[in-house]
């Protein structure tokens, strides 16, 4: 089922407990900034937003690894089509490029 052993798993959860963290923390940037007038907010707000969309990318682009070395592959499978959808590459996730019902004839 898994080729991560348990304390990978937590170190895992963590650093994605961690990276939502810091997230969260632009999103409010963000959100403080919504209602910005002056060029120097505006573009403040759009530094935070930035950062705020990679961050959102990569959670995503590591979830799809990170569940299919879990075993859990119906979850990943559901994060690369996210990811596909949203224009992220998902190419190194073999088990969600090997049961893709579009690869089929």
């Amino acid at each position: 089922m898994s080729d991560m052993a348990d304390e990978e798993i937590v170190r895992t959860v963590r650093g994605f407990a961690a990276m939502q963290a810091e997230r969260e923390k632009l999103a409010e940037r963000v959100a403080a900034l919504r209602t910005a007038v002056s060029p120097e907010d505006v573009a403040e707000r759009d530094r935070f937003g930035e950062a705020m969309a990679k961050m959102d990318a990569k959670l995503l682009l590591e979830s799809v690894e990170v569940l299919d070395r879990m075993g859990m592959t119906v979850a990943a499978q559901a994060c690369s089509y996210m990811a596909e959808k949203e224009g992220l590459a998902t190419a190194a996730c073999p088990t969600t490029r090997a049961t893709d019902p579009s690869d089929k004839p």
